[in-house]
């Protein structure tokens, strides 16, 4: 059980990453679009659309890379350095805080927000398998 865990917590790292990485493409490719012309107001709610599910997406991941996290160390398991627990906040609380300070209303900045939060992400996966893989179980 516990190797297992171990895996799940390691193979949602680059998957992490990669929707993280795909949020911020979303994200500036919606703020490029947005400051074309309104002709394209078709193409850029599928834009938004995209964006968002890429958002709740990187969200759900970072949901489940915690509660994997969690039991690990319910299991006894310790990152490499204690600094990996701050990552680890940084990747599951990125976008509901994002979210939080958007208002909704001002469009362009929503999606400024949101895409800084992606970066936040992505920073934050990197500094994470930099600091936890060789730690120990007991």
């Amino acid at each position: 059980m516990l190797q297992f865990l171990l895996n799940l917590h390691s193979a949602m790292a680059p998957i992490i990453l990669t929707l993280g990485a795909a949020s911020l493409i979303a994200g500036l490719a919606l703020l490029y679009s947005r400051r074309r012309s309104a002709a394209t107001e078709s193409a850029t709610g599928s834009r938004a659309t995209i964006f968002r599910i890429l958002l709740a997406a990187t969200a759900a991941g970072g949901v489940l890379q915690a509660i994997f996290g969690l039991l690990l160390v319910f299991q006894g398991c310790q990152p490499r350095e204690n600094l990996h627990y701050v990552y680890g906040i940084i990747v599951l609380a990125a976008i509901p805080v994002a979210y939080v300070y958007s208002d909704q209303k001002e469009v362009r900045r929503d999606i400024i927000i949101m895409s800084i939060a992606a970066v936040a992400i992505i920073g934050a996966v990197i500094r994470g398998l930099a600091t936890g893989p060789g730690g120990v179980c007991h």
